[in-house]
């Protein structure tokens, strides 16, 4: 029976010979989020960055894989009056939005590497997963940032649009990246890692359909909703109704950007496939 199980695990280290090494890391990140949606289509502005720090769990399963599980929060933000296009300088609105997130990813390493292993220095890695986030989109008004959800600004659960509910600021999002990793000591590693988040909201921003009608907001929501659901300095004689505020075919995303640092809670490489090697030798 010993001899199968010989047998068996030398297979496997054939077949990866580092397939059974494993260490664990927790650490911290510290970096910039970013954001792209219908109050900036461009994929990446650097005057939209906001600063953003997470705790992150890495568990290496493998030389060239791991799982990290982590928890972030920062703030994304944009802003119409910043926008080239004639469009969205007329509309006008602006947004501010804190981020929570937790996520799980899956990490390839291009080279063998874990920083508890001595016999490797860096390599780059490609990551996918999943996000589960808390947003709350804030909009700038008479000198303070008002919370926009509860405001219906796009006639959510009034008159003018009966059949759409408040929208739900708990999310889901399609999480991939990648970056670079250094082991700088024995038990510490450094990262370098820019992670993007695709999103099945289209309402970070409170933007995302057409305009409701203001007078059904005021009714329902008050004054503050009415003035936050139309912002263009030029208003339209026959009104916005029915026109274009968003873009509803797209859903929103956002990116964290930086720099982690991790400790090795192993204080060894652990190889499975050891033992075996020695017995057999």
């Amino acid at each position: 029976m010993i001899r199968y199980l010989v047998v068996l695990c030398l297979g496997l280290c054939v077949l990866n010979n580092d397939s059974f090494a494993q260490s664990r890391e927790m650490g911290v990140m510290l970096g910039l989020m970013n954001y792209k949606g219908d109050l900036h289509q461009q994929t990446y502005d650097t005057k939209n960055n906001l600063p953003g720090l997470g705790f992150i769990y890495r568990r290496s399963y493998s030389n060239h894989w791991a799982f990290k599980a982590a928890l972030s929060y920062g703030h994304i933000k944009a802003d119409d009056s910043q926008s080239e296009d004639p469009f969205c300088k007329n509309r006008n609105l602006n947004f501010k939005s804190s981020i929570f997130e937790g996520t799980g990813q899956f990490e390839f390493n291009f080279f063998p590497y874990q920083t508890a292993n001595p016999s490797t220095i860096a390599t780059p890695y490609l990551s996918v997963g999943l996000s589960v986030f808390r947003f709350n989109p804030k909009a700038y008004y008479n000198g303070s940032y008002v919370a926009l959800q509860p405001l219906g600004t796009e006639g959510q659960g009034t008159s003018a649009n009966p059949d759409k509910g408040l929208y739900k600021r708990t999310g889901v999002a399609f999480v991939f990246g990648g970056g670079v990793k250094w082991k700088i000591g024995r038990r510490w590693g450094v990262t370098l890692e820019s992670v993007v988040r695709k999103t099945y909201t289209d309402y970070l921003d409170d933007v995302s359909g057409v305009y409701a009608d203001p007078n059904a907001i005021r009714v329902e929501y008050g004054k503050t909703a009415y003035y936050l659901s139309d912002r263009s300095i030029i208003k339209n004689p026959k009104g916005n109704i029915g026109r274009q505020r968003g873009d509803n075919t797209n859903r929103d995303w956002y990116t964290f950007t930086g720099i982690q640092f991790t400790y090795t809670l192993s204080k060894h490489y652990i190889d499975q496939c050891r033992p075996f090697r020695i017995k057999l030798w």
